[in-house]
């Protein structure tokens, strides 16, 4: 037991024990410590060399005070209860307190079989393990709200998904890792005073203390915030399931992900969702209907009448919250009631020309107002075509209407319009080197992800749309 002066504060682990096990690690065979990322000096994990926090996250060594739980919860999946899901793969560390007040819990994923694994194995791969230790950091650096990872950890152990593959295990940072899931799991299967507790604990520990209205109020306003912000930055999840919705708004789970290439509105990122359920243009009305499966769990703490009305805020609140990111994203700084419809015909013709969403977007940053040659890099790619010509002297008005300035707009835009996010692609180049064991390239890729909006010219071709052969990935849950 190593002893570090680590300020473990497990509040979880007090909740009644049906909401968790205690669990041992399995550790992966001949460990190498891939990356860590700046998290472990604000964690206060300086205190630990690599060797020993690879260790600690490999589960080979114990700290102090940690602990090791995986927790219960049951969810929705593909808009079906599920039933018990939980932690099939992953284990609670511990919740450290730093001294600004944060929460952050450590949980790692890949660490072997929990009394939740169902048929499975517990492991990660190194391909679904890599992708979302980028795509953490990367939503991070977009200004998104989202758990973040600490460190990332491959093996040689022979994991079996399409075909055989190595294993790998991330360490995930959250502010919590509750679910919509652990209400439901407590809620559907009758435990009543497991529930109570649950909520007084949430209630109390991230909400302030508010009332039960007022947090569920805060928990949808939450959700429809991160929606926006997925909307605007042409984010898919790829796996909405009540299990992947965190209480507090942040992106959980990430999976079968992908950013829009061409402008497909009806883009389904997860070739396992064959009806389209969690498709881009989906997602808003998705998290509500999620959203209301949570709000059912509450239906002994709150009359119905006003769960109804607090489900009922959700669209209002998404719809307010998108449209002040799309005014940002176009460089609009007065509001007009035809500003949303501005962006939505954009967003339709975008996808009827099948123009790249975020390359798009940046290259309308550069946009001198009634000149059309001053996007004469789009125009190395797209043709002049008439629909988008229409849309830009619509645009040229608005602009006029507010006075806008060219050079200050276009600074203000490419400030909120990223020039480079996370390509499938882009993550499958860094896959094959971890798998080589290398990181040069995941460590480059993470200083631009944290700084997608800076130019960054020496890959500059990574912010072009992509090459024909390496476009719309599809993956699937095990990615």
């Amino acid at each position: 037991m190593f002893r570090f002066n680590i300020n473990f504060d497990n509040s979880f682990q007090k909740l009644l024990a049906f909401l968790y096990e205690h669990v041992a690690p399995t550790s992966i065979k001949q460990p190498l410590f891939i990356h860590v990322t700046e998290l472990k000096k604000e964690l206060r994990l300086e205190l630990l060399s690599d060797s020993d926090l690879q260790k600690w996250l490999n589960g080979e060594i114990r700290i102090s005070n940690e602990q090791r739980i995986a927790t219960r919860y049951a969810g929705h999946q593909f808009a079906s209860f599920a039933g018990q899901l939980s932690d099939g793969r992953a284990i609670s560390l511990g919740e450290i307190l730093t001294s600004d007040g944060k929460r952050w819990e450590i949980q790692t994923k890949g660490s072997g079989m929990t009394p939740f694994s169902r048929m499975g194995d517990g492991k990660a791969v190194i391909r679904s393990s890599v992708r979302e230790y980028l795509c953490s950091e990367a939503i991070y650096g977009l200004g998104i709200p989202t758990s973040r990872v600490l460190a990332i950890i491959i093996g040689e152990d022979k994991v079996y998904r399409e075909t055989i593959e190595r294993s790998a295990i991330i360490a995930g940072v959250f502010a919590s890792n509750i679910r919509f899931g652990h209400f439901e799991m407590c809620y559907h299967y009758n435990r009543q005073e497991v529930l109570n507790d649950l909520i007084e604990y949430t209630r109390n520990t991230f909400f302030d203390g508010v009332s039960v209205e007022e947090m569920l109020a805060q928990i949808i306003d939450k959700t429809a915030f991160l929606m926006a912000h997925w909307q605007t930055a042409g984010f898919c999840h790829g796996v909405m399931n009540t299990d992947n919705m965190s209480i507090l708004g942040i992106t959980i789970d990430y999976g079968p992900f992908g950013f829009l290439e061409d402008t497909d509105l009806s883009h389904v990122c997860n070739h396992s969702d064959h009806q389209g359920r969690y498709a881009y243009d989906n997602q808003s009305s998705v998290a509500a209907w999620n959203l209301k499966k949570l709000l059912v769990c509450f239906s002994d703490h709150l009359p119905n009448e006003r769960l109804i009305n607090l489900l009922n805020t959700f669209s209002e609140l998404f719809h307010s919250h998108y449209q002040k990111l799309c005014q940002r994203k176009l460089g609009l700084t007065t509001h007009e009631s035809e500003d949303y419809q501005l962006f939505g015909s954009l967003l339709q013709t975008l996808s009827d020309l099948a123009i790249v969403y975020t390359f798009f977007f940046r290259q309308l940053c550069n946009y001198d107002i009634n000149q059309i040659n001053s996007l004469s890099e789009l125009w190395n790619y797209y043709e002049k075509n008439e629909e988008l010509m229409v849309w830009l002297s619509l645009y040229d008005q608005r602009l006029e209407r507010e006075l806008s300035v060219d050079i200050k707009r276009q600074t203000e835009m490419k400030s909120v319009n990223p020039k480079y996010v996370l390509r499938n692609y882009i993550a499958q180049e860094i896959i094959e080197e971890v798998e080589k064991g290398g990181n040069e390239k995941l460590k480059n890729w993470l200083e631009i992800l944290y700084s997608p909006f800076a130019e960054h010219l020496e890959y500059e071709s990574y912010s072009k749309p992509s090459p024909t052969e390496k476009k719309n990935y599809s993956v699937s849950c095990s990615s």
